[in-house]
């Protein structure tokens, strides 16, 4: 058996792709991961987001970010299906460290809310106040 890696895959694909076309794509990447025997964790889905700057003349498009374990050889295959997609602008495979497991990647930390960081942030911007007067 082949050693299994853990990745991160970022997909951005086109504004304009419909969402049949788009989830065909997320489907046809995890079939090819099923095939070669590769685990598929979450995959999160970012919605439309502008570009920092221009990609094939489009200022925007739509983020997706999936983690699975598989072997070397099925990350290029899904890297070589992905780049042949008309719906695809950009791809980024990023290998995770052995340490970090799909399931790590699951029970990730939530967000800190908003009242949160406001309240952490007080004491910081008083002594800030105190220093400049």
């Amino acid at each position: 058996m082949t050693q299994l890696n853990s990745y991160e895959l970022m997909i951005i694909m086109r504004p304009d792709a419909s969402d049949e076309a788009r989830a065909a794509i997320l489907d046809r990447v995890r079939e090819i991961i099923a095939s070669e025997e590769g685990t598929v964790g979450k995959t999160d889905e970012w919605g439309k987001r502008r570009f920092a700057y221009e990609i094939a003349h489009l200022n925007e498009g739509y983020y997706y970010v999936m983690y699975f374990k598989a072997a070397p050889a099925t990350l290029e295959e899904v890297t070589r299906v992905l780049k042949i997609s008309d719906n695809v602008l950009r791809i980024m495979p990023v290998r995770l460290p052995d340490k970090v497991t799909i399931a790590a990647q699951e029970a990730a930390p939530a967000p800190v809310p908003v009242e949160a960081a406001e309240e952490a942030a007080a004491p910081v911007e008083a002594a800030a106040a105190a220093v400049e007067e």
